[in-house]
């Protein structure tokens, strides 16, 4: 039976949203130091249609949710499994993948709530432990894969070709989420990559960078173990298809990004230059941690070990 979408109807509006069975880790709790909740992303409904706000990619026609899961230690060398929830909004040509707490902040923006509604509904919505910071935006242009990610206190912007991993489709069939699913190998970032696509859903997109198939990607695991992207749910639904516009953003390259990324990731506050530091901001988490606001942008800090999705 195909997984879907709970709706939650907020008067006469239906804000698309994952269930909380399928979506555990949306809920109020201990927040680690690079946090996020909901409150923090809602705008107001008119903002989508600002282009010095928001970059307008046109309407949705589906929205999935995945399960990212990073196997990795805490800093005492434990095993755990980071666990972030990610949303895949599809449209006609065209799809963008956010963590799911953007995806449900648009949604509330794009209700008709009044201001009010929405701040009181927005307080109680979510707030995660872990945010899934990079922001994809597949064949939109046509052919173009265009990343938003942030390294330290530099927010990047780089593109590269869309669907440019050579998959090689295997024999293997399997059944996931009620969907008849292929397997496909492929190389990417320096990691090998085995994914589940369904030709059910014929669409060329997925979680992350890993698209370019006949079908939908379902599932998609890394040869150690250490990363998988699974789907938890899957629906019709409306929400924009934006992207919120950042004063700060660069423009960069994808290697010299990555370099960069990987080599601050696990000590950003290391990497940057005191005099590059026009104000600092401390804003007190639920769990008593301090969160830092440099030059407007949170710093995001590890709470385990750093472990790639790109290793080149």
């Amino acid at each position: 039976m195909k997984r879907l979408f709970a709706m939650i109807l907020l008067g006469s509006v239906a804000v698309c949203q994952a269930s909380a069975q399928d979506v555990m880790v949306v809920k109020a709790g201990t927040m680690a130091k690079n946090s996020t909740s909901v409150k923090e992303l809602v705008a107001k409904k008119s903002d989508f249609k600002d282009p010095k706000l928001y970059n307008n990619f046109g309407d949705s026609r589906y929205a999935a949710l995945y399960d990212y899961n990073l196997n990795t230690t805490t800093k005492n060398g434990d095993p755990i499994t980071e666990t972030y929830v990610t949303a895949l909004r599809i449209g006609d040509n065209g799809a963008v993948f956010t963590d799911y707490l953007t995806f449900e902040a648009d949604s509330i923006t794009n209700s008709d709530l009044s201001d009010e509604e929405k701040a009181a509904f927005s307080e109680n919505a979510g707030k995660v432990d872990f945010f899934f910071v990079p922001e994809i935006v597949q064949n939109i242009p046509d052919g173009v894969l265009t990343v938003t990610d942030q390294a330290a206190i530099t927010i990047g912007n780089y593109t590269e070709p869309f669907g440019e991993i050579e998959w090689n489709l295997t024999e293997e069939t399997d059944t996931i989420a009620g969907y008849k699913v292929n397997a496909a190998v492929g190389s990417y970032g320096g990691r090998e990559w085995k994914v589940w696509f369904t030709e059910e859903i014929p669409v060329p997109f997925g979680p992350w960078k890993l698209a370019g198939l006949p079908g939908l990607v379902l599932m998609a695991k890394d040869s150690e173990n250490i990363h998988e992207f699974k789907l938890i749910s899957f629906t019709k639904c409306d929400v924009p298809m934006v992207q919120k516009k950042n004063p700060a953003e660069v423009k960069t390259d994808r290697d010299k990004f990555i370099e960069m990324k990987n080599r601050t990731a696990q000590d950003p506050m290391k990497s940057i230059d005191p005099a590059s530091i026009s104000n600092v901001m401390v804003r007190k988490a639920t769990s008593g941690e301090p969160n830092l606001i440099i030059n407007g942008i949170p710093l995001r800090v590890p709470a385990n070990i750093y472990i790639p999705l790109e290793l080149k």
